[in-house]
């Protein structure tokens, strides 16, 4: 499996595609989730302890679901009569976290194996017996069954996941050269968006996640924070899509700068040019007026302070490959202008 998901961004290809996962992927909860997950692997075709055998004896493993269970449920047993191998792993992650980021990774990958209740009812219930055991080093845990459908738990764990691992997003991008910190910018818009449009169904107290709605909400209201990341991130706030943002709460963000050229390029500088080198034909005027822009608008800028962070840091290597790459781009960038300019007035 892949941690974390990030299939509700606006657009989850271009998520992936821009280095956000490997990005996000090193942060403490996710990098514990990869650990949990090798560990089942590695222990769920073992020979275990009596305890484990109850595994198999309380669920049918005649279906396919049935038997992934039946193994997800011994590696699960395995892995808690070994958890000190995991602390020694995840070390940032504190005492208190252990046992809550355990239940929400494990009751996700339940529900990524099985859509029967009656399955996920007896997982839990074998569950409860093996952590009974003596053996069993993940001390005050209990595995918590939700009872919830798959697009309802997304919800609540993608709200709790963000509050969750949003303090270790800040340590990064407090960081005066942190050459990830777009990513991790766009990982706090993308979920500033997600909680505007996932509150609207959510009205009340007797919403399945409406507990993570107002925590969300407590953490990311403040104007302090909210300061902090429009200034490190070079956000404004803005208006959501559906109107949903009222003072006091938690608003949608932009990067700073033209609206107009914000819905071009978003939080990608870069991407306006792949945007110019899609059209087919392009006037001289229209040329010239993306050339300046493209000269004196944030990507520019974006270019030329990394360039300085770069040789602020002395890693003088690496600047001269900025350069290069500057260079070259720019080189690339006039001769497809050229060729598109050339075409259109052919074409005329």
């Amino acid at each position: 499996m892949l941690y974390p998901y990030l299939h509700y961004y606006e657009n989850e290809s271009d998520a992936h595609n821009s280095g956000n996962h490997n990005v996000l992927k090193s942060l403490p909860l996710y990098k514990y989730y990869e650990e949990l997950h090798k560990a089942v692997d590695i222990y769920k075709d073992r020979q275990l302890d009596d305890h484990c055998k109850y595994c198999s004896s309380n669920q049918g493993n005649q279906s396919e679901e049935g038997s992934n269970l039946i193994k997800l449920c011994r590696g699960i047993c395995g892995t808690i009569q070994n958890f000190d191998n995991i602390k020694q792993k995840c070390k940032k992650i504190s005492d208190e976290k252990w046992c809550p980021y355990i239940n929400y990774w494990l009751f996700d990958y339940a529900l990524n194996t099985t859509n029967s209740n009656g399955y996920v009812n007896s997982f839990y219930f074998a569950l409860t017996i093996i952590s009974g055991s003596g053996k069993n080093l993940l001390k005050n845990c209990s595995f918590q069954n939700y009872n919830l459908d798959k697009s309802t738990f997304d919800t609540k764990k993608i709200l709790y996941e963000f509050t969750e691992i949003y303090d270790h997003i800040k340590e990064e991008i407090s960081g005066e050269y942190n050459l990830k910190i777009q990513s991790y910018c766009k990982h706090i818009k993308e979920n500033f968006r997600f909680y505007n449009d996932v509150k609207i169904i959510c009205p009340d107290s007797t919403c399945k996640y409406h507990t993570e709605l107002q925590e969300f909400k407590k953490k990311f209201s403040e104007s302090d924070e909210l300061e902090f990341i429009c200034e490190k991130c070079k956000y404004q706030k803005t208006s959501c899509k559906q109107g949903t943002n009222a003072e006091g709460d938690v608003p949608c963000l932009r990067i700073k700068g033209n609206p107009f050229l914000s819905l071009i390029y978003g939080d990608d500088p870069e991407h306006i040019i792949n945007v110019l080198l899609n059209f087919s034909l392009i006037s001289t005027p229209i040329l010239a007026l993306f050339v300046i822009l493209f000269k004196f608008t944030p990507l520019g800028k974006s270019l030329n302070k990394l360039k300085q962070e770069r040789k602020k840091s002395g890693r003088k290597k690496k600047e001269e490959n900025i350069q290069d790459y500057m260079k070259n781009y720019a080189a690339y960038l006039d001769s497809e202008m050229k060729n598109r300019v050339h075409l259109g007035y052919h074409a005329t």
